[in-house]
């Protein structure tokens, strides 16, 4: 049986965390948004715990978060333990008369072991597994330079011929310059934005976040991303955008091979880029670009249980 647990008993047992997304410093900028957080372990067995939001009768994992998951205190947990803890999780959530459990995984690039348990055993169990997304990830320890596809370095070469300069903004004003340029990519291309600029300066309080912008030779900003680095190995891609109109100077090109270089110089193994799809529906151009630069393909996972 699951029980409910204080924060303090929940992290004498877990006290590290598989992604930033599930830490107590990240979750107490967002749990405002929830009405009550909640941390749960198996009575009798502290190896596996899941903490999780509940609002409206409906609890989450993640909340204002791009995935969140499972506590566990190593990946070669026997598949028993995997398997009963879930089962326990929907008997709580019948429990306690909600509507609804959602969890959203990892990418395998975080857990790939207990990713292919967790799977398993939620679709054993009868939980409905929703579309998954598409989620692409860099290997800077492979990453020489070189692309898979020659597009990529003419590109560069073009952005460069442009005079476009690539920086890391470091001023107030630089980072309402690129939010700005995130922003207005977003609403041109009918995609929804979660964050204010306010929210992502929250988070650089609980660990570093990265700006960067590619302006011309007049300063005119026209590319921009926001970058997290939340995880000792893993930096994360949270925002990318440019000037619809300006393209064809190959910015975004310039901004990947910037960024890969940054990061592989920082001493990071692995660049997680998101999804390329939106609730399931893949972005097939976005995919196509990413792949170019050397990006993998993988899937994320999100499984859901009504009553």
């Amino acid at each position: 049986m699951l029980i409910e647990v204080s924060k303090e008993e929940y992290r004498k047992h877990f006290p590290t965390d598989v992604s930033p997304f599930i830490s107590e410093a990240f979750v107490s900028l967002t749990e405002r948004k929830q009405d009550k957080v909640i941390r749960l372990m198996k009575e009798g067995e502290t190896s596996m715990g899941l903490l999780v939001g509940l609002k409206d009768g409906v609890m989450r994992s993640p909340f204002s978060a791009p995935f969140g998951g499972f506590h566990y205190t190593h990946e070669h947990m026997f598949y028993s333990l995997v398997y009963d803890f879930l089962s326990d999780l929907k008997e709580y959530v019948a429990r306690q008369g909600l509507k609804k459990l959602s969890i959203t995984l990892p990418p395998n690039l975080y857990q790939v072991n207990m990713n292919a348990k967790l799977v398993n055993a939620f679709i054993h169990l009868g939980f409905k597994m929703e579309v998954p997304d598409i989620n692409n990830w860099v290997n800077l320890i492979q990453f020489n330079g070189t692309w898979k596809k020659n597009v990529v370095t003419q590109n560069c070469r073009k952005a460069m011929k442009h005079g476009l300069i690539w920086s890391v903004a470091t001023e107030k004003n630089e980072m309402e310059d690129a939010y700005t340029v995130i922003h207005r990519n977003r609403q041109e291309q009918g995609r929804k934005i979660y964050m204010n600029l306010d929210d992502i300066l929250e988070v650089r309080k609980v660990f570093p976040v990265d700006f960067f912008m590619i302006r011309e030779r007049n300063g005119n900003c026209i590319g921009a991303a926001v970058f997290y680095r939340g995880h000792e190995r893993i930096v994360q891609g949270i925002f990318m955008g440019d000037d619809l109109e300006k393209r064809n100077l190959g910015t975004m090109n310039y901004m990947y091979m910037n960024i890969y270089q940054f990061y592989k110089e920082l001493g990071f193994e692995y660049i997680d880029l998101g999804t390329s799809s939106l609730e399931g529906e893949p972005n097939t151009g976005l995919i196509r670009f990413k792949e170019l630069h050397n990006c993998e393909t993988s899937l994320r996972y999100t499984f859901t249980w009504e009553t």
